[in-house]
């Protein structure tokens, strides 16, 4: 390592376990070392945010920037710092920037020179005049086109615009030199004559290339790989998959990428992909974990009388988020002031990087509509997950007289509610008792007589259709009697809560209404569901105040109908 440092120099530290170097001060306090012509310079160190969707950098001024800095490059082990003796940025670096190969690294093997090749294009702080009749460069994924003159918005958008070209051409290619005005590649078969050169237009933004010998004369195939397809390259050509259908599996996404561009990828590394996929369309994971305690404190705020509990997990020295509880004043107040006692629960999982479940309290406003009373992010589902949200949703409704739970066969749930609310009327949803039932017995005979002695009011009724089945096979109610205690029939349920529902679709629905949420990091999950809870409150109010007469719409209509077949009675008095 040379002793001074001027601005052609290239300094390179190791930073391991037993480095000197172990954070920001002690490097800034080693670079002052190599600067003997100022006694105490003031240092400006900036490096390239590689997550950054155009060239941007990101200053070196406090600890937490060094600790991002190493996390961020802890794949590629390696990491350019930009040192100035002022605030200005460089515009033209003596270090090579990392490659977006990020699972393999380029190899140093030399590139087929070629005298002239740089004749024009040649200097490192070269300004190049825009001619406007050259051509824009439109990205394709199908069909990407690599010319002289094509431009790009910056030296990201080229790198990843010439990782999609090298591995839809199925070659790989070798950077023989790359910094933040430039880039120089050529093919890795030595023999091959194909390169390309690329650098900063006047604007000192965008990237245009300058030189491209197109033709190769190597042999080319993906079939072992490419070592192009990095995670960056296939969230990129994935993400579009994604959006359409939804969570698609790694061992199908590699298949497509098979069979779409022809390259064999690790399962891991479009493992990796997904997940930074995931975090383009949706943002960072982590980010949402640290940002959890500052949400609750400013739902507290905005909505105040609003119960959100948060659960923490001890490992050491360190506390890990666990799961989080959300009922909003809004939704509970409302609930008790204008909904019957009837609660619906119901858990789905989380799409992304992390597993969890995200269950809902949901209820029936006066018009039959949805009203959802609280939600959670829960780690998973079991008893301990579910008698924390129960006492947390205890907390903002209490006991209300007559209170309803319905449910799905949700682990540890039946536990917990006998729990938290031992006194409760537990219904279970008759889909999901005929979904498990007809594993066991089948045929049509078996579901009309099930669900006609759930459908009826009459005991009686309930009884007869029940001795039918056992008649048949006996072992469907002894079946019925040992895996489905609870209330699952209208001749059963109780008269306090006028609501005969035998399935629990409102959950189902709310389930339904939250939509691609489930795939974005938790934070940004439960502010979604705030946003769309102000939106479907705001949309609701308009619909109401447009209302005319006692009755809301649903019981006008259940009147009509109920009046309109009361025409064909006829009554005898004597």
């Amino acid at each position: 390592m040379d002793d001074t440092i001027d601005n052609n120099s290239t300094v390179r530290w190791e930073i391991m376990d037993h480095s000197p170097i172990i954070d920001l001060s002690d490097l800034v306090e080693d670079l002052k070392k190599h600067y003997p012509s100022k006694s105490d310079p003031v240092l400006s160190l900036v490096f390239v945010d590689k997550n950054a969707n155009v060239q941007s950098f990101i200053e070196l001024v406090t600890e937490y920037d060094f600790m991002v800095m190493l996390n961020m490059y802890k794949e590629e082990k390696e990491v350019t710092i930009y040192v100035t003796t002022d605030k200005l940025i460089p515009q033209s670096g003596q270090g090579e920037l990392i490659d977006e190969s990020d699972d393999e690294n380029d190899s140093d093997s030399d590139c087929p020179s070629e005298e002239s090749y740089h004749s024009r294009h040649s200097t490192d702080d070269e300004i190049e005049f825009l001619n406007d009749d050259c051509g824009t460069y439109k990205y394709s994924k199908k069909s990407p086109t690599m010319k002289v003159n094509s431009k790009y918005p910056d030296v990201i958008s080229f790198r990843r615009a010439l990782n999609h070209y090298a591995v839809t051409n199925e070659f790989e290619y070798v950077t023989e030199k790359s910094d933040l005005t430039r880039l120089t590649a050529c093919c890795e078969d030595k023999k091959c004559g194909w390169r390309i050169h690329a650098s900063l237009t006047q604007d000192g933004v965008t990237f245009e290339v300058k030189k491209f010998m197109e033709s190769h004369s190597c042999t080319r195939s993906n079939k072992c790989g490419n070592k192009h397809a990095t995670k960056g390259w296939i969230a990129d050509v994935i993400t579009d998959k994604l959006k359409s259908n939804g969570d698609v599996g790694c061992s199908e996404l590699r298949k497509w990428l098979m069979k779409t561009y022809n390259v064999d990828v690790p399962y891991i590394r479009v493992y990796k992909g997904k997940e930074l996929a995931y975090a383009d369309m949706y943002g960072n994971w982590e980010d949402s974990f640290i940002k959890i305690d500052d949400f609750k404190e400013e739902l507290r705020k905005r909505n105040a009388g609003s119960v959100v509990e948060i659960d923490f997990e001890t490992k050491g020295d360190k506390k890990h988020f666990l799961r989080i509880f959300i009922s909003l004043a809004a939704c509970f107040k409302g609930f008790l002031a204008g909904c019957r006692p009837y609660i619906g629960l119901d858990a789905c999982h989380l799409k992304g990087k992390f597993n969890g479940v995200l269950a809902a309290a949901t209820s029936i406003d006066g018009n039959n509509g949805m009203l959802p009373v609280a939600y959670a992010v829960l780690e998973s589902e079991n008893t301990n997950s579910w008698t924390w949200f129960l006492e947390s949703l205890k907390k903002a409704i209490g006991t209300p007289n007559g209170l309803v739970i319905s449910s799905d066969m949700q682990k540890g749930l039946e536990i917990a509610i006998t729990q938290v609310y031992p006194d409760v009327e537990h219904r279970e949803c008759m889909r999901h008792l005929y979904s498990n039932f007809k594993k066991h017995f089948r045929g049509d005979f078996f579901m009309l007589k099930l669900w006609g002695a759930a459908n009826t009011y009459s005991v009686s009724k309930h009884d007869r259709l029940l001795g039918e089945i056992e008649s048949v096979r006996g072992e469907a109610i002894t079946y019925l009697n040992e895996n489905h205690k609870k209330i699952w029939s209208r001749s059963k349920f109780g008269t306090a809560v006028k609501c005969d529902y035998i399935t629990n679709n409102i959950s189902e629905t709310f389930n339904s209404w939250i939509g691609e949420l489930r795939y974005k990091p938790v934070l940004d999950l439960l502010d979604g569901i705030r946003e769309k809870l102000m939106e479907r409150f705001d949309k609701k109010k308009r619909i109401v105040n447009k209302w005319k007469g006692p009755l809301v719409p649903s019981t006008r209509k259940y009147l009509k109908r109920i009046s309109k077949a009361s025409y064909n009675i006829s009554f005898e008095f004597k």
